[in-house]
C-alpha cells in the first residue's frame, strides 16, 4: 500500500542511494514480490519525485502486477515554484486534471492522492495548501488520500486539516505511523476513523521488525483490525534485495510468519493484506 518503483529523492538530498531508475533492476526486484504471490502494488511517487508513468506501465505488463499510482505534492523541500504561485483551488484543479486525463501526456491516471506530507513535526503554510488542495480534489474525484508523517504525531494535525475541508476520515491513510513508536498515537489515529499504516517494515534490525509486530498485534487486540495497512516503503537502492535490503516482498516473506508466531490468525492477516487495501482504496470499509 505504500511503495516506490521509480523515484528520485536525490534531486533534493544529493544522495545517489535515493534514486531508483534502472528498469532491469526494478523488474527483478518488483518481480520477486509478484513471484511470491503479490498481486497489487501502490506506488506513491507523485509530482517532482521522479515518477515514471510509462515505466510503471511496462513493469505492470512484464510482472503481471496491478500498479496503482499517486498524485499531488510530496512535502515542502521537494516543492517546485508552482506550489507557491498557484491558489489552493488551482492546485486542486491540477490534481483533478491528472486523475481525469492522465499523467504527463500518458493515459496513466492516478488511483490515489498521495503521498502528501509534512516535512517536520508541524504542517507548514505551503504544506497546508497542498493538503487543502488534496482534500478538494478528493471531494471531486472520490480518491483516497494517503499521507507522509515521520517521527512525530503530526498525523493528528493532518486529520484535523482534512476534516476541516470536509473529508470523511475513513478515506484517509496516515502513513509511517510506525516511525513514531507510541501505541497511544496509533490508537488515536484509529479512533478518528482513519487507517493506521505501518509502512517502514524494511529494517534489517530484529528489534525494529519485532517492534512493528507488536504494534500490529496491539492494534488488533484493541479492535482496530479493519484499520491496519502494512508496507515497506522501498525508496532507496539500499532497501532493495540486490543491495542487501529487504525489498518489496519482505512483508510476505518474513513479517507474516512473525505475525502468525505472535498470535494473529491467518484470517486476521488476510483482512490486513487483502480486505483492508481494497476497502481503503474504494471507500468500502464496513
Amino acid at each position: 500500500m505504500h511503495e516506490h518503483v521509480y523515484i528520485d529523492l536525490c534531486r533534493v538530498t544529493r544522495d545517489p542511494d535515493h534514486w531508483l531508475y534502472d528498469s532491469d533492476l526494478i523488474l527483478q526486484e518488483v518481480g520477486r514480490f509478484s513471484t511470491l504471490g503479490g498481486a497489487t502494488l501502490v506506488d506513491m511517487t507523485n509530482r517532482d519525485l521522479g515518477r515514471n508513468p510509462s515505466g510503471l506501465q511496462m513493469v505492470a505488463r512484464k510482472t503481471g502486477l496491478n500498479i496503482i499510482t499517486g498524485c499531488g505534492w510530496y512535502r515542502e523541500p521537494f516543492y517546485r515554484q508552482e506550489v507557491y504561485e498557484k491558489t489552493t483551488n488551482q492546485l486542486a484543479e491540477d490534481i483533478v486534471w491528472e486523475i481525469t486525463n492522465g499523467i504527463e501526456g500518458t493515459d496513466v491516471r492516478p488511483g490515489i492522492i498521495g503521498e502528501i506530507g509534512s516535512d517536520r513535526n508541524y504542517i507548514s503554510p505551503a504544506e497546508e495548501r497542498s493538503f487543502r488542495a488534496a482534500a478538494r480534489a478528493h471531494q471531486r474525484t472520490g480518491l483516497t488520500i494517503s499521507t507522509h508523517c515521520v517521527r512525530s504525531p503530526t498525523g493528528l494535525e493532518q486529520l484535523n486539516l482534512l476534516e476541516d475541508e470536509g473529508v470523511d476520515l475513513r478515506r484517509v491513510i496516515i502513513g509511517h505511523c510506525d516511525t513514531y513508536p507510541d501505541p497511544n498515537y496509533h490508537e488515536a489515529v484509529a479512533r478518528r476513523g482513519a487507517y493506521v499504516q505501518f509502512d517502514t517494515i524494511r529494517n534489517r534490525a530484529v528489534f525494529d521488525i519485532e517492534q512493528r509486530v507488536q504494534f500490529t498485534r496491539l492494534m488488533v487486540n484493541k479492535g482496530h483490525l479493519h484499520q491496519l495497512l502494512l508496507s515497506q516503503d522501498v525508496c532507496m537502492k539500499s532497501h532493495l534485495h540486490t543491495y542487501g535490503g529487504n525489498g518489496y516482498a519482505f512483508v510476505l516473506e518474513d513479517f507474516v510468519p512473525r505475525l502468525l508466531k505472535a498470535g494473529l490468525s491467518q484470517a486476521q492477516i488476510d483482512v490486513i493484506l487483502l480486505e483492508n487495501p481494497i476497502a481503503a482504496l474504494t471507500g468500502t470499509r464496513p
